[in-house]
């Protein structure tokens, strides 16, 4: 479809009779709505990253939800007792990067917005970002070349625009790496870092927030923190016992560090098997989150609630129509 047609389409879908009809059938079943966000960044920053959404973007759809939704706290959303007249829409952070400090709090602070973020600690503890946030960073720079064809993984060259076009180029690199050996993966980022033009004025660079910042997220009390493993690898491509031993570790290190129960968590890159929810479940989790671009069922497995991913690229329009499982 057409960029013109597509535009065409989403308003068709978008207007009142229809999309009152499709909102109708999507909320029939009292489905929970869980958002799975990852950062946000200065509206000006023209930063080439899905995971970061503007402030302003962030806003518009925190008011367009609310006309029609609740939104809540994971645990209230869970409780049967809490259930409400309107339907119900949660909001999780995926991985713990500083925009949710800088960006997020104050929002929070300001209109008492419950939200969940789920963090990875290994890059809280080191100070280091994982491998995507770094190639993400060194790619937001124009005239980058990559060439990786002795790893078979091709050679790239990033557009010198700005938008979703340069997303899409590189979008493709990150899911190449995800195709490379856990433990070659941070090697293969570094050589990408390595042959990225320099930064010189690029937007703010995705870091992680250090543990005071942590700590002070955590003290809100609408903030919930939730683990999302030590190691950040997508669990269903390493050793069960592996994947056990990230995530016990995640969730010790964020008890440690907040003071809070961890009772959820959310899978790197939504990456689940039945043998991963059975383990989050014996290591004491209440919840566990997939990503499906679907509305969670309140009767389904809690250890697979599947959430929708919303991203820099989504105008309010395709924000709505998701909302309605389109």
């Amino acid at each position: 479809m057409t960029p013109l047609l597509k535009k065409a389409a989403f308003a068709a879908l978008s207007s009142p009779p229809i999309y009152g009809h499709l909102q109708k059938r999507a909320l029939k079943s009292d489905p929970l709505t869980i958002l799975c966000y990852h950062t946000l960044g200065p509206d000006a920053d023209d930063m080439d990253a899905w995971t970061v959404l503007r402030v302003s973007d962030f806003q518009r759809q925190v008011a367009a939800l609310r006309r029609t939704y609740d939104i809540v706290s994971l645990d209230d959303a869970l409780d049967p007792e809490r259930r409400g007249e309107r339907p119900q829409a949660v909001l999780t952070f995926d991985d713990g990067d500083t925009g949710l400090f800088t960006h997020l709090l104050p929002i929070v602070e300001a209109d008492a917005l419950p939200v969940l973020i789920y963090v990875a600690t290994r890059q809280i503890e080191t100070g280091q970002p994982f491998w995507f946030d770094r190639v993400m960073n060194a790619l937001q720079t124009s005239g980058a070349r990559i060439n990786l064809r002795d790893t078979g993984l091709g050679e790239w060259a990033v557009p010198d625009t700005t938008g979703a076009d340069k997303w899409e180029v590189i979008s493709g690199i990150l899911e190449a790496l995800k195709t490379v050996a856990p433990d070659e993966r941070d090697a293969v980022a570094d050589r990408i870092v390595a042959q990225a033009p320099d930064r010189g004025a690029a937007p703010t660079p995705l870091v992680p927030v250090s543990r005071d910042q942590l700590a002070e997220l955590a003290a809100n009390p609408n903030v919930g923190i939730g683990a999302h493993s030590h190691c950040h690898s997508l669990l269903d491509q390493i050793p069960l016992d592996a994947a056990r031993e990230s995530v016990a570790m995640s969730k010790a290190l964020l008890e440690g560090w907040t003071g809070q129960n961890i009772r959820h968590f959310a899978y790197p890159n939504g990456n689940y098997t039945p043998e991963l929810g059975a383990m989050i479940a014996d290591l004491g989790f209440e919840s566990a989150t997939v990503l499906d671009s679907a509305l969670a069922s309140r009767n389904g497995d809690p250890f697979a609630l599947s959430r929708l991913a919303i991203g820099r690229y989504d105008s309010l329009q395709r924000f709505r129509l998701r909302l309605v499982g389109l």
